[in-house]
């Protein structure tokens, strides 16, 4: 499990399920859409870039 997804679940009281979703849509955003990771980590979850190679690498 990632530093990104404990986060994710323990932050925001996500599921392990949710936590995983939550993931995948923010990689489409990045590989999909092409959106800038660090971007993507700041607007739809209010996290930094430390967590973007957890994002890039999931």
């Amino acid at each position: 499990m990632t530093e990104l997804k404990k986060v994710l679940m323990s932050r925001d009281n996500l599921t392990e399920q949710e936590a995983d979703d939550l993931i995948e849509e923010m990689r489409h955003c990045v590989f999909e859409e092409g959106e800038d990771p660090e971007e993507v980590l700041l607007d739809m979850v209010g996290l930094e870039p430390d967590y973007v190679f957890d994002l890039l690498g999931y």
